[in-house]
């Protein structure tokens, strides 16, 4: 999963007055998607902005052996395809995880928007240079770490973004297999489940029903660089 927090709509939007939020609606259309549709693909043009209004929608990477590799799941609010000024073709994919409503924004009217409103081209130029920082940060020890780092981040991640507390620990509401985590991370299934496993022996998280449920506090002190440099970790494989 890429290592950053996406940026949200109410991030690009802070500070304006209802009255604005409805002329910028206007300039806006909506499109309802089915679970598993694709709502833009690789290499199509970098056209337009879209806003999550309900449902989840995946960042999925393709490598060229046909490989997947999920690199976000998007929430509603959450925003995806902004990089339209720095691409002109779409890098990866975008699928719906399940139905979702989106919010579309051309390249266009929005250019209108910004030309319009200078707090939201302030926003924006926030949130790209957050994300760069975030980027640069995150991948600098993404590569370098063993698999059960990657997917302990990976579900610390999840439950931050979308987690619910419950008495047992914070229950990530989404559908997750063995196999999506494998795309997550950058790994093989077999790897996700032999680490699962070992997560739920050590109790960091436990299944109830189709749902994760994490130990946040206790998966985080598990990962920390103590424990890693000091070699408690050093009997887990890679």
């Amino acid at each position: 999963m890429n290592p950053l927090v996406r940026p949200t709509a109410l991030d690009l939007f802070r500070g304006l007055s209802d009255a604005d939020l409805g002329r910028i609606a206007q300039l806006c259309t909506e499109r309802r998607y089915p679970h598993g549709a694709t709502i833009f693909s690789e290499g199509d043009p970098g056209d337009a902005m879209f806003i999550v209004t309900e449902g989840l929608v995946n960042l999925v990477s393709v490598s060229d052996k046909g490989a997947e590799t999920i690199l976000h799941i998007l929430k509603p609010d959450q925003i995806f395809g902004e990089l339209f000024f720095a691409e002109e073709r779409r890098a990866f994919d975008a699928v719906a995880s399940t139905d979702v409503l989106v919010m579309i924004i051309s390249r266009k009217r929005f250019e209108e928007i910004l030309a319009s409103f200078p707090g939201i081209a302030r926003n924006f130029i926030r949130l790209l240079s957050r994300r760069l920082v975030r980027v640069e940060r995150g991948l600098a020890g993404f590569g370098h770490t063993w698999s059960y780092h990657r997917l302990g981040r990976v579900l610390l991640q999840l439950s931050k973004e979308h987690g619910l507390p419950t008495p047992g620990g914070i229950m990530i509401p989404l559908r997750l297999t063995h196999e999506d985590l494998a795309k997550l991370i950058g790994t093989t299934r077999e790897t996700v489940t032999t680490q699962i496993n070992r997560f739920k022996r050590l109790g960091l998280l436990k299944r109830e029903g189709s749902h994760f449920v994490v130990d946040t506090d206790l998966l985080a002190k598990f990962l920390s660089p103590e424990d890693v440099s000091s070699g408690k970790l050093a009997h887990l494989p890679r």
